[in-house]
């Protein structure tokens, strides 16, 4: 059914822009851009996609330089759009320039994890769509997905930028809270919970099949948009019910004939080491059909039990070094086909409850695993975020602080203009002294004063220096552990692993 806007006597024109950030990670906010150009499509509207490469800025609203802002200005003049959504915030006053070319400017609210939400964001921002049968629970099935779009300017990750592919949400872990002694009284006891930090929430998606939408949007993906030569597409597929369909994925990818592309996976542990023999069967297929496999942002957080409790994370450190040695072993027999995160595993190294004891067995279990870049890891911390289990803990301990060091934490986690961290504070002094050497360490600015004489090469290890730290600081303070800590570690013991 085509829509036509009522005054102007022709179609619809919607247009939507792409701030492209030069950290692949902070990549978000487009996953709907092209389920909203087919929308458009559908209806008979005008619909284009353009895109601008920025410079990542922490206060999440940007500043576009006069050239860049120019051409966007340019390009709403040449397009005159009825409607505008942009996928992220722009200070104020450009904001007001977009806004005064007289097209309706929408901020999108749909990312990896609201794409559920596409129907009622359709519905309040573009009511023109109202007759697109948005209740349908198949619409994304009805919708053919246009990835078509016009780059404004020369910034290399723009015209590289990931494609994310999501078909439900990334995890399904959940464990019964009573399992968890750390959180009884906190949480419903008959409740279940995640990671104590995430803040995921339940998805469904109005499809009918998570393997048949993530292939119709990789093959349109890479029909409408050209790589150069040598290049590759790449791809992140969210969704932990396609993860566990992974030979399916494949099989249909090669048959289609979908070619030149890194499809990127996020698993936890379990699931990589419960997949292993179908990673097996995939990679001979994906090294023909000229198809890659990288696995990326796996989460370790802590390989202290008690810590791993407190985050409710139901990863053990065998697991971590299991994982570590069959992805090191499929990375060495399929070179090219089976890829290796560029970061490694990432950590949560330090939480307001950490012991000098913690930092010891995460320390050793580091020195273990290759995949862990030891600088990186060393400036790791929790967030605390509002509504969180780990977040009513900390309060509960008293360990919200009033205020934070004032210092910018570069951590993905904070996508959006509204979201706050809560600061909080180190229940035992020596290791928030601990922390700021380990942030010294790993921002590369440690100085030795007064040294008469070349350091010796192991205090230029991070992880020997810090490991020189932790004992000395053992030496001078007491041992904290409480009695809730200890009932903890004995039931990550016992409990098998999930």
């Amino acid at each position: 059914m085509k829509t036509v806007s009522p005054g102007r006597g022709g179609p619809i024109r919607l247009m939507l822009v792409e701030l492209t950030l030069d950290e692949p990670e902070r990549q978000n906010g487009v996953e709907a851009y092209p389920l909203l150009m087919g929308l458009g499509s559908m209806l008979g509207w005008r619909v284009s996609w353009c895109t601008l490469g920025v410079r990542y800025d922490p206060t999440l609203r940007y500043r576009l330089p006069p050239r860049d802002l120019g051409a966007l200005l340019a390009e709403i003049s040449r397009r005159k759009p009825r409607i505008i959504v942009i996928n992220e915030h722009l200070q104020e006053d450009q904001w007001t320039r977009v806004k005064a070319t007289r097209a309706r400017l929408v901020h999108s609210s749909l990312d990896e994890g609201t794409l559920d939400h596409f129907a009622d964001f359709v519905r309040q921002e573009i009511p023109e769509a109202a007759g697109a049968d948005l209740d349908s629970p198949r619409l994304f099935d009805r919708i053919q997905p246009e990835f078509r779009r016009t780059i404004l300017n020369k910034t290399p990750w723009a015209k590289l930028s990931i494609i994310r592919v999501v078909t439900g949400m990334r995890c399904s872990y959940r464990t019964h809270v009573a399992q968890n002694p750390y959180y009884r009284g906190i949480v419903p006891s008959a409740k279940t919970m995640r990671c104590s930090f995430c803040d995921l929430r339940r998805m469904a998606m109005p499809l009918r099949d998570e393997v048949s939408f993530a292939v119709r949007l990789i093959e349109a993906a890479c029909r409408q948009r050209r790589v150069e030569k040598g290049r590759e597409y790449r791809f992140e597929t969210l969704g932990c019910r396609l993860w566990r369909r992974l030979g399916e994925f494949v099989e249909t990818l090669t048959r289609r004939g979908v070619r030149s592309a890194e499809l990127n996976f996020m698993p936890r542990f379990d699931e990589l080491l419960s997949a292993r023999e179908m990673i097996s069967r995939c990679l001979p297929l994906m090294a023909r059909g000229g198809l890659a496999m990288r696995l990326y942002g796996m989460g370790v957080e802590n390989f202290s039990p008690a810590e791993n409790m407190r985050l409710n994370k139901g990863v053990t450190a065998d697991q971590v070094h299991e994982a570590t040695r069959f992805m090191k072993e499929m990375a060495a027999r399929w070179p090219g086909t089976f890829r290796l995160p560029p970061g490694g595993f990432s950590m949560i190294l330090f939480t307001p409850w950490t012991t000098i004891e913690d930092l010891r067995i995460n320390v050793n279990n580091i020195k273990r695993c290759p995949m862990i870049d030891p600088a990186f890891a060393l400036g790791r911390r929790l967030q605390l975020f509002p509504g969180l289990p780990v977040t009513a803990l900390a309060e509960k301990d008293g360990l919200v602080a009033a205020e934070g060091s004032g210092l910018f934490y570069n951590s993905g986690c904070i996508a959006k203009v509204d979201r706050q961290e809560i600061p909080w504070r180190f229940q035992h002094p020596e290791v928030d002294i601990l922390w700021r050497l380990a942030l010294r360490i790993s921002s590369g600015h440690v100085f030795l004063e007064g040294a008469r004489s070349s350091p010796p090469r192991e205090m230029l290890d991070p992880l020997s220096l810090f490991r020189r730290a932790i004992e000395r600081a053992a030496a001078s303070a007491p041992c904290r552990e409480s009695p809730t800590a200890s009932r903890a570690t004995g039931a990550v013991r016992r409990r098998p692993a999930g």
